[in-house]
């Protein structure tokens, strides 16, 4: 895992101003404490920036990297996997090498293969290659968005870093705020690329190419997708036993490192299937890493610990004792802009404590989206599915009404509740399919929903889908309803939380985090499957808990989904009570004529006083007010709300 940074002026080449390269580079140094370099082609108008965290070929490795004649660098953080066949093919080519490091390969492929190089690279990666002969820069990232990357395009001058903040120190941006990326995030607690929280900024997307030369800037091109597309002839067994191969080759393929490496361990059955595999694959000397709640509810450290125990790894745990206020400013701080997971707030505890014995980490994150987990969701879509298909859509209106008479009428609990529950379901299948997700996501209500807590000006200016929308409407059309849903988080939310999630709490304590399960050869498998073979009676992963059935104790297989949950409404009653208390009273919600304020009051003051529970949707504005005030705190004026350049 490193930092990249560079510009691009294309336009004037005009030479980059090192100081800011050097700013850049300093705002991701915990990216890559190891080592750090630069280059310039002043009569290009290019600079280049990288901060390294030394994991294959540590002695070595120094970036930026040429090829032989020094007409090809690149600035690449990630790892590929298979660099060690695409040596030997280009070795065999007549290519020579300096390194024995994985970067080296990208300048040596693109000589060889042109500009569809980056189709044959296997891995976690984003990269700015400089070719000088053709004056052309290439951004890349890679195929399911495990490595970030930003860019900005302005003023004939392309911008770009691992990180929004050093995007912004490599050239001058205007703050103004995206509308769609606030809604986004209104919406979803993160930003889905190609949005950011910036009018002018823009994530690459995953399995994207974007290209440059002194024409301009060409619009990013997809160079990977894969296809929805179920094949209902091989039997369940032996797509049981093939699933099996791809997870043992992939973890296999992710423990390349030349330093300690070990891995994250909750118990459950994804992270324990990743610890089994690749203790398999090194016999010993494994370590892993879990954390402990105090309460019962979110405590698996009896699952972990039998499990480590019967392995005979190196096991690490730490108890979770958030310092709620200090973690939530660190958190938003190492997001670089709104973001509000809250398993981000274990993650970095868990993060912190492996990285004092490791310097790379494996996740088991992936299958919950890959292969539908997400059970309780997946069952409330089914039953809104049935409903919507049961009910016209005036049949549902007029009962909606009618729930919504008997709630405002008051009635005893439990039937309050009853009715709660039921006008929920009524509203929610009244919506559009694409819009049940986030609905659903936050346990929302009308009250909460993007559209009443953001400004009627914010709204306005939203005439654009959401990513998550866009890229569900590809499989609209499905004869099964779920094929839309997990396609949508596979493009969106995996990288987007999960990958944006890992990156962010790892790089805070300068580790690297990996995700064998998300190969991208896995998710194509995955494509190929028919639903039932992911979710059926209610019961998700059914597959994968298959394929790694002969690999686990039968109690973590039968164990129920817990995951890494965060008592936020229980927290905004007591340690995080004066963000809530702050927000009445906070410039970014009061005076930035970004949110209806009097909608922020309600949610606020129902909270505290338990007539409502709004803990995840409190935390979603607090940490915007967070980001904010870091945000004016490095800069002279007050970021502009998006009305600040209408008109």
């Amino acid at each position: 895992m490193c930092g990249i940074c560079g510009v691009f002026d294309y336009a004037s080449g005009r030479p980059a101003e090192r100081d800011r390269i050097g700013r850049a580079r300093a705002l991701m140094r915990h990216r890559g404490p190891d080592d750090s370099g630069e280059y310039f082609a002043d009569s290009c108008g290019v600079a280049l920036g990288h901060t390294r965290l030394s994991i294959i070929d540590v002695d070595a490795g120094h970036q930026p990297l040429c090829n032989e004649d020094e007409s090809v660098f690149v600035v690449f953080n990630g790892e590929i996997y298979n660099f060690h066949e695409l040596r030997a093919f280009l070795l065999s080519r007549g290519h020579q090498f300096r390194t024995r490091c994985d970067t080296e390969v990208l300048v040596h492929l693109y000589e060889e293969r042109g500009d569809d190089f980056v189709r044959e690279l296997h891995g976690d990666f984003a990269f700015a290659l400089w070719d000088e002969r053709r004056r052309k820069m290439i951004l890349a990232r890679d195929r399911l968005g495990v490595k970030p990357l930003y860019y900005c395009d302005r003023g004939g001058r392309l911008a770009f870093g691992s990180t929004l903040p050093a995007t912004l120190a490599s050239c001058d941006v205007p703050r103004d705020i995206d509308p769609h990326g606030l809604f986004c995030y209104a919406t979803f607690q993160t930003i889905q690329a190609p949005l950011t929280i910036y009018r002018d900024v823009r994530k690459l997307p995953p399995g994207h190419v974007l290209q440059v030369s002194a024409a301009g800037v060409l619009t990013p091109r997809p160079f990977w997708d894969f296809d929805m597309a179920p094949e209902d002839a091989c039997p369940f067994p032996e797509r049981s036993i093939e699933l099996g191969g791809l997870l043992r080759n992939a973890v296999q393929r992710q423990m390349i490192a030349d330093v300690p490496i070990g891995a994250f361990l909750s118990g459950g059955v994804d992270s324990s299937a990743v610890v089994k595999l690749m203790h398999d694959a090194s016999g010993s000397g494994l370590a892993t890493f879990s954390i402990g709640f105090a309460e019962s509810a979110y405590d698996e450290s009896p699952f972990f610990r039998r499990f480590s125990t019967l392995l005979g790894v190196d096991h690490h745990e730490v108890l979770f004792e958030p310092r709620l206020l200090d973690d939530a400013v660190q958190i938003v701080r190492m997001f670089g802009e709104p973001c509000s997971i809250g398993s981000a707030f274990p993650l970095y505890h868990l993060a912190r404590c492996a990285a004092q014995s490791v310097k790379v980490v494996l996740s088991g994150d992936g299958p919950d989206e890959v292969f539908a987990g997400y059970e309780q969701r997946y069952r409330h879509l089914r039953r809104l599915v049935t409903l919507q298909t049961a009910c016209p859509r005036p049949l549902l209106g007029a009962l909606d009404h009618v729930l919504g008479r008997l709630e405002a009428a008051g009635t005893p609990s439990p039937t309050a509740n009853g009715l709660r529950r039921l006008r929920k379901a009524t509203h929610a299948a009244r919506l559009q399919r694409c819009d049940w997700l986030p609905f659903l996501a936050m346990n929302r209500t009308a009250s909460t929903a993007p559209a009443a807590l953001l400004s009627p000006d914010v709204i306005r200016q939203v005439d654009q889908p959401l990513p998550y929308v866009q890229a569900f409407e590809r499989y609209a059309g499905s004869r099964d309803w779920m094929t839309p849903f997990v396609y949508a988080d596979i493009r969106t939310m995996l990288p987007d939380e999960m990958f944006m999630k890992l990156d962010s709490m790892t790089m805070a304590h300068s580790i690297e985090g990996r995700v064998p399960l998300c190969d991208h050869r896995i998710v194509e498998f995955s494509g190929r499957l028919p639903s039932r073979m992911k979710f059926q009676g209610g019961l998700g992963k059914r597959i994968f808990r298959s394929a790694v059935a002969p690999l686990l104790p039968r109690e973590i297989l039968a164990r129920p989904k817990v995951g890494f949950r965060v008592p936020f409404n229980e927290w905004f009653r007591g340690g995080l009570a004066p963000l809530a208390a702050g927000l009445t009273e906070s410039p970014a919600i009061t005076c930035s004529g970004l949110f209806n304020v009097a909608a922020v009051r309600r949610v606020v003051d129902e909270h505290a006083c338990g007539k409502n529970h709004y803990g995840a949707v409190l935390w979603s504005l607090a940490a915007f007010d967070l980001w904010w005030r870091a945000l004016h705190r490095e800069t002279t004026t007050t970021p502009a709300s998006p009305s600040a350049s209408i008109g």
